[in-house]
C-alpha cells in the first residue's frame, strides 16, 4: 500500500510553469476585458449573488477609482506578484461566458 503524500511532495513533482511576460497588447486586452466584465449587468448580477451585494459594490467602487491608463499595469503587477494568470481579466472574461465556469469567475475579480 502506497503511503499518502502531502501537498508539498505533490507540488515538487509538478512541472515548472513559465513566467508570464506581459507586453502592451496583453495589458490592453486585460484593460478592455475588465471594462467589459464591470459593465456586463448579467455577470454583475451573478457575482452579486455569489459574493454578496456589499462585496460587489466594493469591487465596483474600486474599479471606478482605477486610473484607466494604468489598469493593464496594475493587472500585470497582481498576476506577477501572485503567479496567478487565472486572475487576468481576459481569462476571467472567457470563464464568465461559459455557463459551467461563470459563477466561479466571480471569485477571481
Amino acid at each position: 500500500v502506497e503511503e499518502a503524500r502531502d501537498f508539498s511532495e505533490i507540488a515538487a513533482d509538478m512541472p515548472e510553469e513559465e513566467d508570464l511576460v506581459f507586453d502592451d497588447e496583453m495589458r490592453e486586452q486585460d484593460a478592455t476585458a475588465l471594462s467589459k466584465l464591470m459593465t456586463d449587468t448579467t455577470f454583475q448580477e451573478r457575482c452579486s449573488k455569489r459574493l454578496g451585494d456589499t462585496q460587489m459594490e466594493s469591487l465596483t467602487a474600486l474599479h471606478r477609482q482605477l486610473p484607466v491608463k494604468q489598469v493593464g499595469q496594475i493587472v500585470e503587477d497582481v498576476v506577477t506578484l501572485y503567479g496567478a494568470p487565472h486572475l487576468r481579466p481576459i481569462n476571467i472574461l472567457e470563464r464568465s461566458q461559459e455557463e459551467a465556469t461563470a459563477s466561479g469567475a466571480c471569485y477571481s475579480l
